[in-house]
């Protein structure tokens, strides 16, 4: 008897146990469930929300439209034409202009003035400076050794007077024209050249002839 009574009331306190949990188990499955159901619905509102400032960001507002006349762009271009034609026509004038003071400064200087023929013939009336004159003489009768040119080039005469001299040089038979180009390169690096301010230099049929003046070509103009 004991043991029955035992069964049914270890029965009876199961049955009670499994309801009170599938009670419990039920209630908190509800609590658990309805959050969710409120946080779903919350967080549709609230994308609902921020969704339309978004789209607004998204999609950019078109300006107005402002209407203005094509009448300043046409006016401007116009202007910087009519400069372009202006200053087309200034330089046209100023082109004229120097070409009109080069023709004159052509006419007024006279063409048949020659610098070689000036000390030609002023070397011919010059009267001689016996210190000067000699003093550089001996200079131009060494140049030629100087420079090792002798070989090829003979030194015909050197002679000077006031302040120009004449200097005659005959070629060798093998003497070609870079030996002439030479002499006259060689003889404008001489130390005692430095006091000339004029140089000519003539070739023809292999002899050259060369003047050395202390004036300036315009300084020779007022001689003779």
């Amino acid at each position: 008897m004991r043991s029955k009574s035992s069964l049914v009331y270890a029965f009876a306190t199961g049955v009670l146990l499994t309801c009170g949990f599938y009670e419990i188990h039920h209630t908190e499955l509800g609590v658990r469930d309805a959050p969710s159901e409120k946080v779903l619905h919350l967080n549709e509102a609230t994308r609902e929300v921020a969704t339309e400032p978004l789209l607004k960001q998204a999609i950019p507002s078109v300006p107005k439209r402002e209407t203005h006349s094509n009448a300043l762009p046409v006016l401007t271009h116009t202007t910087e034409l009519e400069q372009l034609v202006q200053r087309n026509q200034q330089l046209e004038q100023e082109n004229m202009r120097l070409e009109a003071q080069l023709s004159h400064s052509r006419e007024s200087s006279p063409s048949s003035y020659n610098v070689t023929n000036q000390l030609k013939n002023i070397f011919a009336h010059q009267r001689r400076d016996d210190v000067w004159a000699s003093e550089v003489e001996l200079f131009a009768e060494d140049f030629l050794y100087e420079a090792s040119l002798h070989d090829d080039v003979e030194m015909l005469s050197v002679e000077c007077k006031l302040h120009i001299c004449q200097l005659n040089f005959a070629a060798q038979s093998h003497t070609t024209s870079s030996r002439w180009q030479q002499l006259h390169n060689a003889l404008l690096n001489m130390p005692w050249m430095k006091q000339f301010k004029t140089v000519t230099a003539v070739q023809n049929q292999g002899v050259m002839q060369i003047h050395l003046s202390l004036k300036t070509s315009e300084q020779l103009k007022s001689e003779y």
